[in-house]
């Protein structure tokens, strides 16, 4: 039976529907149960956990548990509910014992006290700006500065419990960011409906959403009520002609708000409504730039006015909005360009989106009434000629042999015609043809070059450099490179192959000067010929001179040299780098490698691989590292090949598996073994001086420390282990991270990174290690 323990006072009644708003609310929005702990999950207040029983706990557990199972269909939070189904167990068994409970709870304060530092540094920093340059908080900004607090998930209790510490100033007034009303007020519920339908139809028709309802219908803003009035009955017409379906009553009930508020109403209105729906959705990130820049930056402002233009806002509306929102933060807005209206989304995605579309049943070819504001295709419009010499060009690549150089074409070609046109359809199909071709002729290269058949190389590489010069291969290598390298490895074969039939006549064993045969059979002769042979194969391993050549000494009975891995490295062959690192240093990535076994003059060859997995080299140096200053803190994975000569060696990657290795730790006594990732790809974790230690990746906000005694660390969250969230300046700072005294100590390392403000961590550790008992290095308790 569980421990009984003293009594104390029951826990709060649970309700459910105060549990859905106040804690499953906040699983759901920070991504799920990993990023909680066990006493939030089942809503049991910290302060009380001393008081509790096991018993108490239990049922609380029951509780949640029951109130999982009932909801976990919820069409809102199913998918946090089964993340939480599937980790009870875990979670449950760290809460239902006393002694491990106090023990968790402890850990579980220090963690959510360094988050909350944390999580109020932006808040803090942002009210201690203000209080420099106004001697306190203004009471107009207060509401700004509440509204961005709340996108950072900081609560009005909280907030307001933050900002007690400092002065609040009378309010200065600030112009509202409204223009001069027009006609009826639109409601906000009818704003969010009509931009319900929109996204429903997009899906449907799986095509981009139109802005608004002038987008809808393919038309300006500043359409007059005809255009308006003609456009919207051609498309009611031709959606009743469609067959009954979810698609059709979208649209009917789309055009009946274009009709209500467009036709019959005032576009002013609608439009103002936009504005002002617009506004508030800006406001929070105005107020973020305002508050880290003190100033609304140019780069800034005409991103906000993108933002606005996209909710389907006139040009006029949009830059008002955003030079009305930076008075309203006391800054002035920078000079914005003159921009003219976008097109509507008409013109780029047609399927089911748009006037022109949007009621025309399948396969219609039909226009709308008023063809001055969309002609046909064929037209004398600047929209044709764009499309029809992106066309020409998209051909032109193709005869020259670069098909992926094409399909940019044939992308501007569609972006151009707004649809995907038949001249426009044909030559995309060419380049798929070419492309997919082109894949399956790497399959074979890649399989002729793994196994060092250079001259079936040649001949199947040709082809494929005349046709997709611009198609690279898996390691992102391009046709016309593994042409080179094929020419250059048969032309040193061949060389090998002339000094093999010269040493049959004039080396120590043939028949020239100090010969000791006919035939160059002696020993030296033979032992010298087949070396030149052997390192022409390991270049060309289908070399069909050195084969034959091969075959003949051994048939004259020469003797052959010890094999390869009795002699050190295969001659010809260049041994792979080993260890690349990637790391954030001074403005840039840097990359760092531990260097080829190969003895000469080796060279390494540096590419920096893309999220599109497209690889392009950066640079190549002599030494073990270089700095890539064109990258950012986003582009992480490199690779590195060792070169010597016309010889390349296989890229070794930044981001290849770990793999795991023992090594000794370094100290006096006996050695203590100590398991740790040592692969490639990994951060360099290791203990040094008392402390954990590693190398900080580039693509890392935080790093989260994870150990425990038992057993290797299940996650980032795991209720029964030691955690600790580390910053780059905390880790430099301190020198490391000091961990338990217990041994073994099983230890993981996660990396962290911010989206929208929230920390994201990886569901996999990027190292581990274990440490075995051995008191005389054991760090000191802290």
């Amino acid at each position: 039976m569980p421990a009984a323990g003293p009594p104390g006072p029951t826990l709060p009644d649970f309700i459910p529907d105060d549990y859905r708003a106040r804690v499953l609310a906040s699983v759901h929005r920070r991504g799920g149960a990993e990023h909680s702990d066990p006493f939030e999950i089942y809503d049991i207040p910290l302060a009380a956990v001393a008081t509790l029983t096991d018993a108490q706990v239990q049922a609380r557990i029951d509780e949640v548990w029951a109130f999982w199972q009932r909801n976990r269909d919820h069409p809102r939070y199913r998918g946090a509910i089964i993340g939480l189904l599937e980790r009870h167990a875990e979670l449950a068994a760290a809460l239902a014992d006393r002694t491990t409970r106090l023990a968790l709870s402890e850990r579980v304060a220090a963690a959510r006290a360094e988050r909350d530092d944390e999580r109020f540094a932006a808040l803090d920093a942002a009210a201690r700006r203000l209080v420099a340059r106004f001697g306190g908080l203004p009471a107009d900004r207060l509401e700004g500065l509440r509204t961005w607090a709340a996108t950072q998930d900081i609560t009005a209790a909280e907030f307001d419990t933050r900002i007690r510490r400092h002065r609040v100033l009378p309010a200065a007034g600030t112009e509202a960011a409204t223009g001069p009303a027009h006609g009826e007020q639109v409601s906000p519920a009818v704003l969010r409906q009509i931009r319900s339908d929109l996204d429903e139809l997009a899906r449907i028709a799986a095509t981009t959403p139109p802005r608004g309802l002038f987008d809808l219908l393919g038309l300006p803003t500043d359409a007059s009520p005809e255009r308006i009035r003609a456009a919207r009955d051609a498309a009611l017409a031709r959606n009743r002609a469609r067959r009954p379906d979810r698609r059709r009553a979208l649209l009917d009930d789309l055009l009946a708000a274009v009709h209500t508020l467009l036709v019959d109403g005032d576009p002013h209105a609608y439009l103002d409504a936009l504005a002002a729906d617009t506004t508030t959705r800006l406001r929070p990130q105005v107020a973020a730039a305002v508050l880290v820049e003190d100033a609304l930056l140019p780069a800034e402002a005409a991103r906000l006015v993108a933002a606005a233009l996209a909710d389907g806002l006139d040009p006029h509306r949009a830059q008002a909005v955003v030079r009305a929102l930076a008075r309203e933060h006391g800054v002035a807005a920078p000079p914005l360009p003159p921009i003219t209206e976008a097109p509507a989304s008409g013109a780029r995605s047609r399927p089911g989106g748009t006037a022109a579309t949007a009621g025309e049943p399948d396969g219609s070819t039909s226009r709308p009434a008023d063809r001055s504001a969309r002609r046909p295709a064929a037209g004398p419009t600047q929209g044709a000629i764009d499309w029809r010499a992106h066309v020409s060009r998209a051909r032109a690549e193709l005869r020259a042999g670069r098909p992926v150089a094409a399909s940019d074409h044939v992308a501007a070609a569609r972006e151009g015609a707004g649809e995907t046109l038949p001249p426009i359809r044909a030559v995309g199909d060419e380049v798929e043809a070419a492309i997919r071709a082109a894949a399956t002729a790497w399959g074979r290269l890649a399989e002729l070059a793994a196994a060092a058949r250079y001259r079936a190389v040649l001949d199947a590489v040709r082809p494929v450099v005349a046709v997709a010069a611009d198609v690279p291969g898996p390691g992102g290598q391009l046709p016309g490179e593994l042409l080179s390298l094929a020419e250059a490895r048969c032309a040193a074969a061949d060389d090998l192959v002339a000094r093999a039939r010269a040493a049959a006549t004039t080396g120590p064993g043939g028949t020239g000067p100090g010969g000791t045969g006919p035939g160059g059979t002696g020993p030296g002769g033979a032992q010298a010929r087949s070396r030149l042979i052997d390192e022409a194969l390991a270049l060309v391993a289908d070399h069909t001179e050195a084969l034959a050549l091969r075959d003949a000494t051994a048939a004259t009975g020469g003797s052959r040299p010890a094999p390869a891995r009795e002699q050190g490295p295969t001659p010809g062959v260049v041994a792979a780098p080993a260890g690349v690192w990637v790391g954030w240093e001074a403005g840039s990535v840097v990359v760092r490698w531990q260097a080829s076994t190969t003895p000469g003059e080796v060279r390494y060859r540096v590419s920096r691989i893309g999220a599109d997995g497209a690889s392009r080299v950066v640079g190549v140096t002599s030494a073990t590292e270089l700095a890539d200053g064109g990258a950012s803190a986003g582009d992480v994975a490199y690779a590195v090949s060792a070169g010597l000569g016309p010889v390349w060696s296989p890229p070794t990657r930044s981001d290849a598996p770990a793999e795991v290795a023992t090594v000794p730790e370094a100290g006096d006594g006996p050695s203590t073994p100590m398991t740790v990732s040592l692969s490639p790809s990994t951060i360099g974790l290791r203990w040094e001086s008392g402390r954990l230690r590693w190398n900080w990746p580039a693509d890392c906000a935080e790093m989260v420390v994870v150990a425990r005694v038992d057993e290797r660390p299940r996650s980032a969250t795991d209720p029964g282990a030691f955690t600790r969230r580390v910053t780059s300046a905390r880790h430099r700072r301190e020198g490391g991270v000091v961990l338990p005294a217990e041994r073994p100590l099983h230890v993981a390392v996660f990396r962290g990174n911010r989206d929208s403000g929230r920390l994201v961590i990886a569901p996999t550790a990027a190292a581990w290690l274990r440490l075995e008992p051995d008191t005389a290095r054991n760090p000191p308790p802290t």
